[in-house]
């Protein structure tokens, strides 16, 4: 048995170039570093005194400037490549858990979550572009399963180690929440060195000699377009996607803890077993999308989501949370739920050529941040109403009604080249 997983991994690594083995340790780094605060960051929010109305209004801000600077980003990276946007996005990371672990107002997280929407999105997505390139299309799905299974195992215990770090220093308050982000920082920090002297750049020269020369931003986007199809509908669907997703996200913590009584044990065992049984099912639903296409896999994988967001909603008793956390509910980013962002991210990445991902990232962010405002500020309306059931079961109306007829209507990128 040993041999056997010893030849599997083995096996699986021989898809990966070098830049992808950095980013495979990044990744893994990385996820232990961000997953130390991620159960606590709306409460700790709350406890600085934000109502949720404000706390959509926070995320908003920061999605408004991400809006505005995501086309712009999307055409550097194709300019000058990913290693400096992945570098850019940790140190400005390390910023954000400064700010978040000297704050003492909730106002003082404005700037922080201005820089967050850039980091966030810099860190979680360009990986995937350097994965995407280095793996033939017929080994995709399962080769990025592989990719986040190890990028995932150092997290696993990360949830019970945040539980512990928060009842020592007082329990779920911004003093017992607020360690967390000074030990955050300092691993992005030593993240940020090890990229810096271990990953070379993929491009070392710029995509088209247009880019060396100054492309016009204009006239890159509307390059991207030329011979492409399914495009523009697939940024609906991301749109969508995000719009559903960012109505509950920042909410959830609020109600597991506010509504059904969850204390930090109940949150650590239910983040850990979620994550630890997602990922090591990465590989098998990889190894399906490469096998039945994107879509398909989508389409069996997604409904464990709405079925752990109807066991969230109407769960008697705390020990529920956790199988619903096991499943994955509509904007709790874990459980086997989640599982379907790898065949869907995957197609994403697919539809466009190699030397076009970095301006397909860049204009598809414009219209996904832009979606998320009014989802956080209708969110925290919602939920100052007293509409609290309606905020967590509303993204999965609009995903079943709305999300998935459109991308039925999209072809399946299996099989298709770089």
């Amino acid at each position: 048995m040993k041999i056997g997983i010893k030849e599997a991994v083995s096996g699986f690594m021989q898809n990966f170039d070098k830049r992808a083995k950095v980013i495979l340790a990044t990744i893994g780094l990385y996820n232990f570093s961000g997953s130390l605060p991620s159960n606590y960051s709306q409460l700790y929010v709350s406890s600085l005194g934000a109502d949720a109305l404000q706390m959509g209004t926070l995320y908003s801000i920061g999605q408004l400037v991400y809006c505005a600077i995501s086309a712009p980003m999307g055409w550097f990276i194709d300019r000058h490549g990913i290693k400096r946007g992945i570098l850019l996005g940790l140190l400005l990371s390390a910023v954000v858990s400064a700010i978040y672990s000297n704050a003492v107002s909730w106002l003082m997280l404005i700037p922080a979550m201005i820089i967050y929407q850039i980091s966030f999105n810099m860190i979680y997505s360009l990986p995937d572009m350097v994965l995407i390139e280095s793996i033939k299309p017929e080994k995709r799905g399962q080769s990025i399963g592989f990719a986040r299974t190890i990028g995932a195992i150092p997290s696993i215990f990360t949830p019970i180690i945040a539980s512990a770090i928060v009842i020592a220093f007082g329990g779920i308050s911004a003093q017992g929440i607020r360690p967390l982000y000074t030990i955050q920082m300092f691993l992005t920090l030593i993240i940020a060195v090890f990229v810096a002297f271990t990953m070379k750049s993929p491009r070392d020269q710029p995509a088209t000699k247009k880019a060396s020369n100054g492309m016009n931003l204009i006239e890159g986007f509307r390059e991207l377009f030329k011979g492409e199809k399914g495009l523009k509908k697939w940024t609906v669907i991301m749109s969508l996607w995000y719009f559903a997703s960012s109505l509950s996200i920042m909410y959830i913590p609020l109600w597991m803890v506010n509504v059904k009584g969850a204390d930090p044990y109940i949150l650590g065992t239910m983040s850990t077993l979620s994550m630890g049984i997602s990922t090591f099912l990465q590989v098998p639903v990889g190894r399906l999308a490469d096998k039945i296409g994107r879509k398909r896999a989508y389409y069996v994988l997604r409904p464990l989501s709405y079925l752990g967001t109807l066991i969230l909603l109407f769960a008697p008793a705390p020990d529920w949370l956790i199988i619903a956390g096991i499943l994955g509910a509509m904007g709790l980013m874990q459980g086997i739920g989640i599982l379907s962002s790898i065949p869907f991210m995957t197609m994403y990445w697919e539809l466009v050529p190699t030397e076009k991902r970095g301006r397909w990232f860049g204009f598809t962010g414009i219209f996904n941040t832009f979606m998320t405002i009014p989802a956080f500020l209708l969110g925290g309306l919602l939920w100052e109403m007293g509409m609290m059931e309606l905020v967590i079961l509303l993204p999965v109306f609009i995903e079943l009604f709305v999300v998935i007829p459109i991308l039925s209507k999209i072809p399946d990128t299996l099989g298709r080249s770089n």
